[in-house]
């Protein structure tokens, strides 16, 4: 996975949300529509996801220093460490 995925605890962040829905599209076809769901999503695989307008650094600093733009993120939100290295092992590690 690139770099644009950053890893907290209890907390992925997609900077790049078709990342994001890839990976979704794929627990879909692995689960079935009813992962849909989001009350089944989180307590079949221990996770939520929610849609985040990040404030983020620019690349480029400003002529009196950095400068910061938003953008479109999926955060998933873990509800236990087991779920979210789950994760980070079945999706990310590809």
């Amino acid at each position: 996975m690139s770099a644009k995925v950053t890893v907290k605890n209890n907390l992925i962040i997609f900077h790049r949300p078709g990342q994001w829905y890839d990976i979704y599209a794929q627990i879909l076809q692995e689960y079935g529509m009813g992962m849909a769901v989001r009350p089944r999503l989180k307590r079949e695989l221990g996770f939520t996801y929610r849609h985040h307008r990040g404030l983020v650094p620019n690349t480029e600093p400003g002529p009196n220093g950095t400068l910061y733009h938003y953008e479109d993120q999926i955060h998933l939100d873990f509800y236990n460490e087991a779920a979210q290295s789950w994760f980070q092992l079945r999706y990310l590690n590809r």
